[in-house]
Formats: structure tokens, sequence, C-alpha cells
């Protein structure tokens, strides 16, 4: 395997460092997107990363701006337009680079998640497989998992502060901007354009992406391969529920998620 490691500015000037692992025998491509204040690095993030190589896909996985990985910008200041317009042009850099194909694949995390659906919904004929693990869904959904005292804090003070769960010690600085930019992302009304296949791996104790929640886009795919696969005992990121650490979990969803991928080269 080939490792590279890439800067490039994004259209609004930032920073945006980029990892391109490619395997000895690469047959397809996928982006992958880290959740918000998630970082190229992140175990679940490299888990996704290590399942598509094993079956022969060259992957592109980056630090989004406004988060706490390598590329620019402030976490306070995140939103989801900038996850997606991160997304657009990772994907348009990557057209000028000789290795580039279409159809590809799009694999994301939460924030991530949420971005790459919704791109795909948007382009459904660029896709050749979706992976959107835990999306966020929509703003009403999201709204109902927080508390409302939490919430109204949020919202007057206009941040919240949390600790970083990527990189322990760092206290993140989230911005209501965040929440307000959500607005405009509802996975819900298109799902119907997801024909491709679609898998989506979450813990079965995912707490700002129920599983419930999640089932309401789930039940609507129409695509004729479509797979979601519950961890037992994992939370939001993969990590045991009750450690908080991560182990078995993650590997679980790794194996899931290889297995899936080698069902259809073998179709």
């Amino acid at each position: 395997m080939k490792t590279g490691r890439f800067e490039i500015k994004n259209r609004h000037g930032l920073k945006l460092v980029i990892q391109v692992d490619t395997p000895d025998n690469p047959k397809n491509l996928v982006f992958i997107e880290p959740g918000q204040g998630g970082t190229i690095d992140q175990r679940h993030i490299t888990a996704f990363a290590e399942a598509f190589l094993e079956n022969d896909f060259r992957t592109v996985r980056f630090d989004p701006t406004n988060s706490v990985g390598e590329s620019g910008g402030n976490i306070t200041n995140v939103t989801y337009d900038n996850y997606l317009e991160d997304l657009e042009d990772i994907i348009n850099w990557a057209r000028s680079q000789e290795w580039f194909h279409q159809p590809f694949a799009l694999c994301g995390h939460s924030m991530g998640a949420q971005m790459t659906a919704w791109y795909t919904e948007q382009h459904p004929d660029e896709i050749s497989l979706l992976a959107p693990m835990a999306p966020v869904i929509n703003y009403e959904l999201y709204m109902t998992t927080l508390d409302p005292d939490y919430l109204k804090q949020w919202q007057d003070q206009g941040y919240v502060d949390q600790a970083s769960r990527s990189k322990p010690g760092l206290v993140k600085r989230i911005g209501w901007g965040v929440n307000e930019s959500l607005k405009k992302y509802d996975i819900v009304p298109k799902a119907a354009t997801l024909r491709m296949p679609v898998i989506n791996i979450t813990g079965e104790r995912d707490q700002p992406c129920p599983i419930e929640n999640q089932m309401k886009l789930f039940d609507l795919i129409p695509s004729q391969n479509k797979k979601f696969v519950k961890i037992p005992g994992a939370e939001h990121s993969l990590r045991n529920a009750q450690t908080q650490e991560y182990g078995e979990e993650v590997q679980e969803a790794k194996a899931a998620l290889s297995s899936w991928l080698h069902s259809l080269s073998s179709k």
C-alpha cells in the first residue's frame, strides 16, 4: 500500500489536509468524511478506511476545516455548510488526479455521513455505493436528542463547550450556527434517489443519532442492496459505551463493512 498526504486550499482559502491510501491493485475509489470534531486518524475512521482498502478501494480521507485536525479554521465556526463544501472541494481536487474515476463511493460518519448522503441525493449518478454511518438525519430529529436546558443555554449564549473525544484534554467551543445550518440539510425528502448499494453501521447505544431516528431514513431508501448493522454495546463513535474506549466494537464494525463490500464485488 502507498500512502500520501496532501494540502490544498478550500474555496475559502483554508488549508485542507488529505490522505490518499492506495492498495496494490486499486479497482475502486472512496471518499471518507469524519464527523464533527473528527479527524483522519480517529480509530473508527481508520477502521472504515481499512475495510475499503481490504476490498481494493483507493481511499481519500480528510480533516474537515473548522474541526480539531490539521486543516484550517476554528471549530467554533463549524457548520454543515463547511462540511459539504469541503467534501465538494476534495472531490473537485480529485477530478484533476490521474487516478480519479466515476462513479465513486462515499462514506462518512455522523455529520460527515449527513453530508455524504446529501451529496449523493444531489448527484446520484456519480455514486457507486454509499456508507453513511450514523447520520444526523435532520434538524427536528436531532433537537429531540438534546436536553432542553442544555439546548437553551447553547442558543442563549451562542456556544457550548465540549470535551473533545478525538483529542483528550482539548475543550471544543461549538457555535450555535452549526444547528442553524442543519436546517438546510434534511436527507429524508430525497431518500428515493438512493438506489445504489447503501450500508449504515451504527452503535446500539448511539445517543446523538439513535437508531429509531436513523431508521426514519433507512426505511425510505429504495435500494435493492441496503444493509443496516447494529453493533452491540457501542456508542456513537463505535467505542464501548461503558468504558468509552475503542475495542471489539470497532473491529466488528470494520468486519461488517469489509464483508459487505466483498459481497458486492463477488456478485
